[in-house]
Formats: structure tokens, sequence, C-alpha cells
């Protein structure tokens, strides 16, 4: 075996010394080499992404620490308690009535009572009686002196009865109220001549009574409804008389997010003694019936509420007539519980009363026959936006066209077929004058509770007047502002300011164009709170002394103020 290893290696010199030399000799030969195989490597085994190493070498912190304590003395030592014990503690008390008396210059006098009751469950009643005068002189431009005597007077009882799902209300009144016609008086030209309204003085009194009767259902998808009923009787002191006798009522049906609601109302009134338009007095009667019907729908979608209707109203009688009104009102949350945009579009049918006209300006004649007025339709719109949970702000516009405006102006020149005509020898009785006519109407309000101490509240009103035929807006001013606010200094001092301001406004007297002054009357007040149950104040008013005139030939008292107290018991 060994012997064959030996020849082999020998055998294996030779060739490749044999080769060697056979290269030596063909160096420049070509050689081409044919061959299948193609060299392949592999893939290696990859053992890992990265290589973990274990630190087998671990150390623990150690650190010493003491404290040296030291002790501290104190004085504090715990007392007993003593077991609690349950006693009847008495409800504070209700106070049910109330009672506020002032007094001033002029001669005036304030009385104010009320009286509610508070502790019964299922009835709530109340009395309020009310009186205020005033009498003190006062200069006309002429120069003479006039006591412009004035006397109210309030009484009334009310009240509420509630039963297991419906509520019965009731009121009663009566009112006084009693004036001198203190303005200019006779001129000297007309001495002696026939004078048909030459009374100086006048009384009106306003009794009624009303009641109604209104479901509480707790189901608010149920039917729901309110019937009243009405009598008012009001008289002066020449025997001018109106009694209105009126049945009204309301449904509404809940259907889903809409409501369904039907208003109506009947008033008959009949009216004795109205004064002609002649030189001659004479007195005739009126009966008119006023029926009234509202349909409509309101729907309520998220940020979105509006009320579709119509409402139709007819004067049965004397001056028959029939309006068809639209009753649209729309209002959208721009932003949720921040600011609102509110439109809406109307009519009405006013039946104009004695009642109605006297409540406006007291000085008008007995037996004043005024025509009743329709504002054919009324657009408005603007925002209202929640400055905070105690303070607002309003911003609308108004447009409204309307007929047969009544207008005050003096009785001593009135319009007939025959032209002027002298009433009254006296300059101190309004009467009226009509037109038709159309307004636009710009308000603003703000009421800002700045903090807990201080409110402030603002309105302004500018309206401008487009008539057919009249000259002037008589005795209707273009811009009105009222302007208060409220410091609560102390829990006990409560001090008030307030300015009222009235624009220009162009009258017709005797025929002919006058214009009154604007009136700012400004005011202040002070209160003082001395316990829950006794509380005195001081107010003063127009403090600038300006004289101005609310109705022509009356003029306003100047600086006044009056000194009072409230009782709560």
């Amino acid at each position: 075996m060994r012997m064959k290893s030996i020849l082999l290696t020998g055998v294996f010199a030779v060739m490749c010394l044999f080769g060697h030399a056979q290269e030596q000799r063909d160096l420049k030969k070509e050689v081409k080499v044919r061959t299948n195989f193609k060299p392949k490597i592999k893939k290696a085994k990859r053992i890992g992404e990265m290589p973990n190493v274990a630190d087998t070498l671990s150390f623990k912190k150690r650190f010493d620490y003491s404290i040296r304590s030291k002790s501290l003395n104190v004085s504090f030592k715990p007392g007993s308690i003593n077991a609690a014990k349950i006693t009847n503690t008495p409800l504070k008390k209700i106070h049910g009535h109330s009672f506020d008396l002032a007094a001033g210059n002029y001669a005036t006098l304030f009385a104010d009572y009320r009286y509610d009751n508070l502790n019964s469950k299922n009835t709530d009643f109340g009395l309020h009686l009310q009186h205020y005068s005033s009498n003190g002189k006062l200069e006309l431009e002429n120069g003479s002196k006039v006591k412009p005597d004035w006397n109210e007077f309030l009484a009334e009882v009310y009240g509420n009865h509630y039963l297991n799902d419906a509520k019965l209300s009731s009121r009663i009144f009566f009112k006084h109220k009693s004036f001198n016609y203190y303005g200019s008086p006779l001129s000297d030209d007309i001495l002696g001549k026939s004078d048909i309204f030459d009374y100086d003085n006048q009384r009106y009194n306003h009794v009624g009574v009303d009641a109604s009767y209104e479901t509480l259902k707790k189901d608010a998808n149920g039917l729901t409804y309110k019937l009243g009923v009405e009598l008012e009787y009001f008289t002066d002191k020449y025997n001018l008389s109106e009694i209105d006798l009126g049945v009204n009522g309301i449904a509404e049906l809940k259907t889903g997010d809409g409501l369904w609601s039907l208003g109506s109302s009947l008033n008959s009134i009949q009216t004795n003694n109205f004064a002609y338009w002649n030189s001659h007095l004479q007195y005739h009667d009126v009966n008119s019936t006023l029926w009234v019907v509202n349909p409509s729908y309101s729907l309520t979608v998220g940020n979105f509420n509006m009320r579709l209707g119509v409402k139709a109203q007819s004067i049965l009688g004397n001056d028959s007539e029939f309006k068809l009104y639209p009753d649209v009102k729309f209002n959208f949350a721009l932003v949720d519980q921040v600011l609102d945009m509110f439109a809406g579009l109307d009519g009405n049918l006013d039946l104009n009363t004695m009642r109605s006209i006297s409540n406006s300006n007291p000085f008008v004649h007995s037996g004043l026959d005024v025509a009743n007025t329709s504002t054919n339709y009324r657009i408005y719109g603007g925002l209202k936006t929640r400055i905070s949970s105690q303070s607002h702000a309003l911003l609308s516009v108004e447009y409204a066209d309307i007929d047969d405006q009544y207008f005050f102006s003096m009785a001593n020149k009135a319009l007939s077929e025959d032209g002027p005509l002298s009433q009254t020898h006296y300059t101190n009785k309004y009467a009226v004058v009509y037109d038709d006519l159309s307004k636009l109407s710009l308000t603003g309000e703000v009421d800002l509770q700045v903090n807990k101490e201080l409110n402030l509240y603002a309105l302004a009103k500018y309206t401008h007047y487009s008539l057919d035929g009249l000259e002037e807006a008589w005795n209707m001013p273009n811009f009105e502002m009222e302007t208060k606010a409220n410091y609560q200094f102390t829990d006990q001092w409560l001090f008030n300011a307030r300015l009222l301001f009235v624009g220009e406004r162009n009258i017709m007297t005797d025929g002919k164009l006058a214009k009154l002054d604007a009136i700012a009357d400004m005011g202040l007040g002070a209160e003082y709170k001395w316990n829950d149950i006794l509380s005195v104040y001081a107010n003063v008013n127009n403090i600038f002394d300006a004289e101005s005139y609310l109705w022509y030939g009356y003029p306003s008292q100047g600086i006044n103020g009056t000194i009072g107290l409230k009782l709560i018991f």
C-alpha cells in the first residue's frame, strides 16, 4: 500500500514536469475552454439581526441617612364634643304685607299697600290699594298761576285656585282719575262767545271684573285650552259711558314638533253720549262688536322655530268693516343661547274707545268719537343677543302701513265740511285729526348686568313718518330715549339714576304750526334698607329744573322730589 502511494506520487510529479515543458513549447497556442459548470455560493445561515449580549455584572445603590428628631411643644388641647341634639327650628316668617308711603313738594302724596296670601297650597289671592295725588301751583306762559290738581286711585282684588289639572283665576278692580284742565285759559278776544266745552276739570271712573279657566295638563301632547269672560264699565264726569262685555278663548294641540292653536274673542261695546263734530252740542250713541279669530301653526326644529297664521277681525254695528291680516313669526338661533335672528309680518284693527284714547291723552274733551285704526301690515326683524345669564341686547327695525291714524290737535280749530270750525274757545282741550301714513322705526335696547352691584339699561327709538295729507305727525316725536342705572353700594345702600329724553314735536294749535321743545328729565334716587322690615328712600326728578311740555299748554312740574318709607311685615 505504501508502495502504491510512492508510485502514484512519482507519476504525478512526472506528469507535471511534462505538462510544464509542453506549455513552454506551445506558449502562443489559443486555448478555448467549454464547460456547463457555474459556481454558486451557498447562503449563509444568519443567527440574528443583532447579537444579544447578556451583562452578568449587577450592582445596587445604597445610601445611609438619619433624622435627628426634636420635640416641639404645642399648647393645643382637644376639648370634649357635646352630643348632638335635634331641636324644632321655626320656619322663616313669610311677609305677606307691604306698605309704601311717600310725600314731596307740589303737595305730592303717594301710598301703596299690598297683601298676598302665601300660606295656601291650592289658593293664592291678593289685595292692592294705591293712591297718588299732586296739586301744587304751576306758572303758565302768560304768567298766571294755576293748580294742576291730579288724583289717581286703584283698588283691586285678584286670586288663583289650582285644581288637579286646571286653574281658576279672577280679578275685580276699580280705577279713578280726576284732574284739572289747567292749560291755557280763555283768550281775551273771544270772551262772551259760545263755548260748548266750557268745563275746567274731568273725572274718569273705570270698574271691571274678569274670570278665566285654564287647563294645566301634564301630557305635553294633549289638548290645552283657556276660556275667559270680562265685564268693564267706564264713565266720565259729563255722562259719557262705555260698557264692554267680552268672551275669549284659546285652544292648543301639540302634535310632534308642531303646535296647532286657535284663538278667538268677541267684545261688544256700547258707548253713550258721543259728541258730534259741529257747532251745536249734540250727542249720539255707538254700539260696536269686535270679533277676532286667529288660527296658527307653530313648529320648532332644532334652532329654528316659526309661527304661521292669519288674523280675521270684523266690526259689526256702527262703522262695520272686515279685515284679514297675516300673523307670521320666525326665529333662528345663529349661535345657540347667544345670538338669535327674528322676523315677522302681522297687522291689527284697533277699535278706538274713549277709554283707550283718554289713556293716551287725558286732556281730550268729553265725548270724543275716534275712528278705528287699521295697521294694514307691519313687517319687522332684528337681532337679539344674550351677553350673559342676566344681560341681553336687541336691535330691531320695523315698517308699518297704517290707515286712519289719529293725531292729537287742539280742539279750538277742527275741520268740517264747511272748513275750519271753532268748537271751543278754550285752548286746553284736545281733539283728533286723521291721516294715512307709513312709518319706519329703528330700536336698540341694552340691559347689562356689569357685576353683582351695577346694572345698566338703555332704550333708544327713532321713527320716521311719511304722511299722505297732514304736514306733520302732530305731537309725535321722532326720537325717544330712556336710560337707567342701579348700583348696590352695600347690603343697605342702593342708588339709582335715570334719564328720560323725548325729542321735539310739531303741533297744531288755533290753525297755526308750532313746535314743542325736547324733554330731558334727569332723576336720582337712593334707598337705605334699615332691616328686613323697614327701608327709607328719596327720589328727585327734573333735577335741572327744565321747563318742559308733554302736551301743549300743560307745563310739567319743575324740580320735584319725594321722601318715603317701605314696610314689609
